[in-house]
């Protein structure tokens, strides 16, 4: 490598032809490949994002035949040390918002105004070892410590009501969140091309607005990487432009990650170790409208507001929604559906550990981190029964058909445990199903509405007693 001088990316200039740039990748573009009209085969570039100090961020565009292009991609990961041997290095105006073109809305937001470019016959990548954790200890670190303070992060709370519409600009902005859970990856085809593309969902938090936001992740070794390593109620993310948006199918603003996107894993900061407190302390979630129950985390004193079926739907979904997640209400009903002693499921199995829902034939919480609290020090079954039951009720104004008894209440107001009721034989079951079932109640509710992590509209039963006649004409009297 004789007359190959080593270079920082804050000592570029577009006279040099000999840098050699020591970096490592924040992150790297899909390859794209396509037909040249030149010589009729097929090639392809990609994007490399580079750091090599706490300051300075470059763009690294690799050009070449397909096979070539592929090699890089495959073997160039996210987080790896690599040289960037003799590129070119070409000016650019886009290291300001106020001066981004639109082919650079793609790419990360670089710190200089140059850009370097990687060609047959002019420069080339190379990964080496690196063994030698001493020498290249700074350039690891860069992971965790982000070119940008925490401190000008959003918080979630701030950004949720920015957008109401599909059609509306897109935003980027930068928030620091916690990975409270995985979805599965789902396979989604392209408009555009028809291809199958894969598409992870997680549902990120911050101590502004714990009930999730939906981040979609479209690119595969980001995928790859978040399965890999990030971890429910443990993995911090720095998001550094991320895309804001409206979505019609959630009908609630959601995140994607995109080519413009950097994200680093557990930043160090003292924002970060607030952020890790915060979900330490926050009670388990099942991310499951079916699986939540209310476990008395709602004082039924407090709830005064009276409503009809017909108000509360209004509310929810209707001409009186609001941007609140969340309502209480009092409905004086009819209990008019109450299966308790037919086909219908009354009692649910969910993880000791995390509170998720489980299937009709799991045994364990698909969780590798429950599978791992459980081996540690835990004997017997590693789930629990609990009331989940569907109730209806109805009024003059209509039948509310979401209603679910559940946990902790559904036992108080049956004066029953799930363990007490699968002993129950048939003539038992319905004579307590008889105490309640076509009766007058005041039940008092927790109404949460549909948004992009709890797809449907969840009604809890907070309280529930039965009420005469003569007191039920004076509630409803003004109604």
């Amino acid at each position: 490598m004789a007359g190959i001088v080593p270079k920082k990316i804050a000592e570029l200039n577009v006279d040099m032809r000999n840098a050699l740039i020591t970096a490592i990748i924040l992150t790297k573009t899909t390859p794209n490949t396509f037909l040249s009209r030149d010589s009729n085969e097929y090639r392809g570039v990609i994007t490399f994002t580079l750091r090599d100090s706490k300051r300075h961020i470059i763009n690294c565009k690799v050009w070449g035949t397909k096979e070539q292009v592929m090699d890089y991609s495959r073997n160039f990961k996210i987080y790896d040390i690599i040289d960037v041997i003799t590129p070119s290095i070409v000016p650019t105006l886009v290291y300001e918002k106020s001066t981004w073109a639109d082919n650079a809305h793609f790419q990360p937001l670089p710190t200089v105004p140059y850009s370097l470019v990687v060609n047959e016959g002019q420069g080339r990548l190379d990964k080496q070892n690196y063994r030698d954790i001493d020498t290249f200890r700074e350039l690891h670190n860069l992971r965790r410590v982000p070119h940008k303070p925490l401190c000008s992060a959003l918080k979630l709370q701030d950004i949720r009501y920015s957008t109401k519409e599909s059609n509306a600009k897109a935003q980027f902005v930068d928030l620091l969140v916690l990975v409270a859970n995985q979805r599965p990856v789902k396979e989604v085809r392209s408009k555009r091309s028809g291809e199958l593309l894969s598409c992870l969902e997680l549902i990120v938090i911050d101590s502004s607005y714990a009930d999730g936001v939906i981040l979609s992740i479209w690119q595969p070794d980001w995928i790859l990487r978040a399965q890999q390593y990030w971890e429910a109620n443990r993995t911090v993310l720095y998001l550094i432009e991320v895309k804001l948006s409206y979505s019609e199918f959630y009908k609630s603003t959601t995140l994607s990650f995109t080519g413009r996107t950097l994200a680093y894993e557990n930043p160090i900061g003292e924002e970060v170790d607030a952020l890790v407190q915060f979900a330490a302390g926050a009670a388990n979630k099942s991310w499951d409208a079916l699986a939540f129950t209310m476990n008395n985390q709602q004082d039924a004193d407090k709830i005064t507001t009276q409503m009809t079926v017909k108000q509360i739907y209004a509310r929810a979904e209707g001409h009186l929604k609001d941007d609140a997640d969340q309502f209480t209400a009092i409905l004086y009903a009819m209990l008019t559906h109450f299966d308790f002693d037919g086909t219908t499921q009354i009692v649910s199995r969910r993880c000791k550990s995390c509170q998720a829902l489980f299937k009709r034939n799991q045994t364990i919480c698909e969780s590798a981190q429950c599978q791992f609290t459980f081996s540690l020090n835990h004997e017997g079954e590693k789930y629990e029964y609990f009331f989940n039951m569907n109730v209806q009720f109805t009024d003059h104004t209509g039948t509310l058909l979401e209603g679910r008894l559940s946990g902790a209440v559904a036992e108080r107001i049956l004066a029953l445990t799930p363990l007490e009721y699968q002993a129950l034989n048939d003539e038992e079951k319905e004579k307590r199903k008889w105490k309640f079932l076509m009766e007058h109640l005041e039940v008092k509710l927790l109404i949460r509405k549909a948004n992009a992590v709890r797809r449907q509209l969840s009604i809890l039963v907070v309280d529930m007693k039965l009420i005469e006649i003569p007191a039920l004409a004076a509630k409803i009297s003004v109604f």
